[in-house]
């Protein structure tokens, strides 16, 4: 009976946690949702509509592409349901299980014993942190990213391995992992650097360390030079490098085809403005203090707060988490060999190469980022509970770690529960739909959330300010900005501090003031062009 429940008892962790969110989705699945992901549910919806799979020309993209993502599951279940809420809680729980059926995938040839697979499986679905409740358990913008990527390092490791696969096995492993590559790179340069250009590097690191190159180092220039050297590209660490630089290579491909045909096919932001910083005048030290804080953020870290109340410790436990993490992979690092040991360099190369883009370019830098680095710490945590290390070590660290993690799980499950974020914005989502006003204007973060709080009943196009009523075609349907759309009755929804900056503008002027709550006010006009007339005119 023991020995049962020493089997077993990690799965029924991970169980309680998976039920667990499965509770949050079906009560207050929309706590702290934002235009950024209503968005995808609106794209979905458009998809269902226009009959079309992966994308289409009628939408606006925001900072990227995105060809396999929660489109393939939402659009589908658009075309059976217009329940969001059903849809959304659907959606979540697939992409659950295929998270959860990846990262096994993942772990089944680095040999890892189930149960710490199980365990550490249920960390990926634990939410410590703001960051992980939005972005990956409850908003689902990252979990099909982490998806790909354990499906794509699962491959990879396969096919170094020197197991008798049969050769049609071993070539369709290989074409799989190709296209998977190419898929990646249509999608813009997120996956590049995530895993193409760091699984590169680790494997050309791993082959400098072997012991075959250091001969060839020793007798380079000698009669035994070239044999050496052969013995370099026919050594099973060999194969690391040509299957890094396979999909390294098919990751350009499709990056090219991104550049050259996609974003003029469809409209997204491209990253031809990010630049190399200025290392001086205190910019270098803001960006790596902006780096460290996006690491702090990911783990749980609240500022702002009491060092002496409960949001100050959760917060130092999010340092005592990055410090035990950074104390394993460096302990899984010296200690393992083989595929592990691989594993263990490809997380610091990839960490490595990433903060470097973090710190020295203009790119966006926010907490989240860390995501598709960081779920690599997993099998490297479970490399060195799995070591040589004192049991007693281990068992400390595992401690310490699942304390951090649980704490930081009932602090951010607690806040989500009782702070709704979108509470202000239920009464007058229900006041638009009540009152058949299906169609108005809204800047970005208070438009496609109010689309998905009604279900789809209310569409909002996205503008820039009050004043000048510019359109901001980001993550929106192309039609909201189409002259005659829409016939009837429009409407422009503020919040109150909207209103009180833009009491001046003819727009507020001329609309008749329909609704207020001390945080938005609805203006109704006759049609879309007669609040469009009313755009202030730029210098």
């Amino acid at each position: 009976m023991r020995a049962k429940i020493r089997q077993w008892w990690p799965f029924a962790v991970l169980g309680a946690v998976f039920g667990g969110l499965v509770v949050l989705n079906m009560s207050c699945h929309d706590h702290w949702l934002d235009s950024d992901m209503a968005a995808e549910m609106i794209f979905s919806r458009l998809l269902a509509e226009s009959g079309h799979v992966f994308a289409t020309e009628e939408w606006y993209y925001s900072t990227e592409f995105r060809f396999l993502y929660t489109q393939l599951v939402m659009a589908p279940l658009f075309r059976l349901s217009q329940d969001w809420h059903l849809i959304r809680m659907i959606t979540n729980i697939v992409t659950y299980v295929l998270m959860l059926a990846s990262y096994f995938y993942m772990m089944k040839p680095l040999k890892v014993d189930r149960r710490w697979v199980a365990l550490t499986g249920a960390v990926l679905l634990l939410p410590f942190s703001e960051t992980m409740m939005t972005h990956m358990q409850m908003g689902n913008t990252y979990m099909p990213h982490v998806i790909l990527l354990f499906f794509y390092l699962g491959l990879f490791l396969r096919l170094v391995q020197k197991v008798a696969y049969p050769r049609w096995r071993r070539w369709e492993m290989a074409a799989v992992y190709l296209l998977l590559s190419v898929i990646c790179g249509v999608s813009g340069v997120r996956y590049l650097l995530a895993m193409q250009c760091p699984l590169a590097l680790a494997a050309l690191l791993y082959l400098a360390f072997s012991g075959e190159w250091k001969q060839f180092r020793r007798q380079f220039g000698t009669d035994t030079g070239k044999k050496s050297f052969r013995q370099v590209w026919k050594s099973g660490r060999a194969a690391y490098l040509y299957c890094g630089l396979l999909g390294a290579g098919g990751s350009l491909l499709g990056y090219c085809l991104n550049v050259l045909w996609v974003s003029r096919q469809y409209v997204f932001q491209t990253y031809e403005a990010t630049n190399f910083i200025p290392v001086y005048q205190g910019i270098l030290a803001e960006r790596v203090q902006n780096a460290l804080g996006s690491l702090l953020m990911l783990f749980g870290y609240i500022p702002d707060r009491g060092f002496l109340s409960l949001r100050g410790f959760i917060t130092m436990l999010s340092f005592v988490a990055i410090a035990l993490l950074i104390y394993c992979g460096a302990k899984a690092y010296r200690g393992s060999c083989g595929q592990r040991f691989f594993v263990a360099l490809f997380l610091a190369v990839s960490l490595g190469l990433n903060l470097f883009v973090f710190v020295f370019t203009t790119s966006t830098m926010v907490p989240r980022y860390y995501i598709t680095t960081l779920i690599f710490a997993l099998p490297v945590f479970t490399f060195y509970m799995e070591g040589r290390e004192p049991a007693f070590d281990r068992l400390a660290v595992s401690l310490l770690l699942a304390c951090c993690f649980l704490m930081g799980t009932a602090k951010v499950t607690l806040s989500y529960l009782s702070a709704d974020k979108n509470q202000g914005k239920r009464a007058v989502a229900a006041f638009l739909q009540e009152n058949g006003y299906d169609f108005g204007f809204a800047t970005y973060w208070n438009a496609n959330i109010m689309t998905e709080l009604t279900d789809g009943a209310v569409e909002i196009a996205n503008i820039g300010d009050p004043e000048y009523l510019e359109f901001f075609k980001w993550s929106s349907p192309m039609r909201y900005y189409e002259e005659g759309y829409h016939q009837g009755e429009t409407f422009l929804l503020l919040t109150a501090e909207q209103r009180a900056e833009y009491a001046g503008a003819e727009a507020l002027q001329a609309g008749e003031v329909v609704y207020e709550d001390g945080d938005y006010t609805v203006y109704v006009y006759e049609s879309v062009e007669e609040l469009m007339a009313c755009a202030a005119q730029r210098d």
